[in-house]
């Protein structure tokens, strides 16, 4: 660990403290991120079982933030456990971060799903998707991740899989980096039992025709598909119109198998070529024919 928290001191949102982070580290991160161990050489004092009923975890601190104890759900696992101490810290570590009341948060299994906020919305809000933000940034760091993705360029749903399984983190974590993060505009679906529960797309892949609770487009993979736990299928293409809203082109589907019949779906999409520009660029690099003299 090449920082401290005094290097941190000026860092006011998620983003610059994840920014502050990589370039003091130089990109190079511990692959999983000792996060228990960074946590508390930044002035955390302890990491302790959580009790209380309905809640992931919580921070109590004193008013000058000179240390703090984060607490954790005693029955979650060893990877939302990584990822709650991450949000933990970003709450410690961001000083407009204050408590609703009292010298402590606690956040619920609900705080821990949100990852953007309106701005001018609600405060509280902000503060959990700015934690979320900060702990998918340094359990995932922006140069290794990016190295992974960019070794398998032939990108597939089960690459998610081994990708959570080496950062230590949740599938819909290492989902949901790998939308944002790779070179190409990708989307991830999970479902159960035909029926959408959450989408992540990349900002340059086209708005989905569906929302959550919603039943996935009849006669695709993700719907038909029978697939044991880590099962992954073959690929798959429809029509744009299957998966999309307005976008016209194909779309490619590969899901893989989870626990309690959930499933993951990986989409990619190719758009439908313009003719009249294939036809201009035909015209471009045409070369007429030269015939000898007789």
């Amino acid at each position: 660990m090449k920082f401290s928290r005094m290097d941190l001191a000026d860092c006011v949102t998620p983003e610059a403290l994840l920014a502050e982070i990589h370039k003091l580290q130089e990109g190079e991160f511990p692959i999983p991120v000792p996060i228990e161990k960074w946590a508390l050489a930044l002035d955390i004092i302890a990491i302790k079982a959580l009790e209380t009923e309905g809640f992931e975890g919580g921070l109590i601190m004193f008013p000058d933030r000179s240390s703090g104890t984060i607490l954790v759900n005693k029955s979650v696992g060893c990877r939302r456990r990584r990822f709650t101490i991450g949000h933990e810290v970003a709450h410690f570590l961001l000083p407009w971060h204050t408590p609703r009341s009292g010298q402590g948060f606690l956040c619920s299994s609900k705080d821990m799903t949100v990852f953007r906020a309106k701005i001018g919305g609600d405060r509280n809000i902000e503060m959990e998707a700015q934690a979320n933000r900060f702990s998918a940034g340094i359990l995932m760091p922006v140069a290794p991740f990016r190295t992974d993705l960019r070794v398998r360029p032939d990108f597939e749903v089960s690459h998610i899989v081994e990708l959570s399984d080496r950062y230590e983190v949740s599938k819909e974590a290492a989902a949901r980096r790998c939308v944002d993060l790779h070179d190409d505009a990708i989307a991830v679906v999970f479902s159960r039992a035909g029926v959408v529960v959450r989408v992540y797309r990349g900002k340059d892949f086209p708005r989905l025709g569906f929302a959550a609770n919603e039943p996935l487009p009849a006669g695709s993979i993700a719907k038909l598909a029978t697939l044991a736990t880590g099962q992954s299928s073959e690929w798959g293409e429809a029509p744009a119109h299957y998966w999309l809203e307005k976008a016209k082109g194909t779309v490619s589907e590969q899901s893989i198998g989870q626990q309690n019949g959930y499933r993951m779906t990986l989409l990619t999409f190719e758009a439908e070529s313009d003719g009249d520009d294939d036809e201009e660029e035909i015209e471009k690099t045409w070369t007429p024919p030269r015939f000898g003299r007789r």
